[in-house]
């Protein structure tokens, strides 16, 4: 009996010590890493993923009619949006897959909806040309 008692109390402090270490290791990061690790890879993602000037510009016409600089920066600041929320899911552990990327995309059209509203079909446009960067961001992520 005595011997049993031991063998519990012996593995309930290697339980107790291998719990402290393992939450330690894996403990989550500070915000101020957490950001870093969320604008590093923001960056990285836009790098992967940025188009050349003529095909901005050929998207943005299609988008909106024609690439004026406004045009153009808001093209720019919903792209940079979806890829923010994107590093921001991937830094938090989320797993990223065609759908939740889709699902991304469409959250960000969302809320820049009023923006797109000047061309007859800019929401849906915009979401598509987004949606084709999937095989890009998926690179990017892996």
């Amino acid at each position: 009996m005595k011997n049993k008692g031991g063998k519990f109390v012996l593995a309930g402090i290697v339980g107790a010590v291998t719990g402290a270490i393992s939450g330690l290791l894996l403990a989550p990061k500070s915000g101020k890493e957490t950001r870093a690790d969320i604008v590093n890879l923001a960056k990285k993602i836009q790098t992967d993923i940025k188009t050349g000037t003529v095909e901005t510009k050929s998207k943005v016409e299609e988008i909106f009619g024609n690439a004026t600089a406004e045009a153009v920066a808001k093209f720019e600041k919903i792209k940079k949006a979806v890829v923010d929320k994107i590093a921001a899911a991937k830094t938090a552990g989320k797993k990223i897959d065609k759908e939740s990327y889709s699902m991304i995309v469409d959250d960000v059209i969302t809320e820049f909806k009023d923006d797109l509203s000047q061309t007859k079909d800019g929401v849906k446009k915009m979401a598509q040309m987004l949606k084709k960067d999937w095989e890009k961001i998926k690179k990017s992520l892996a």
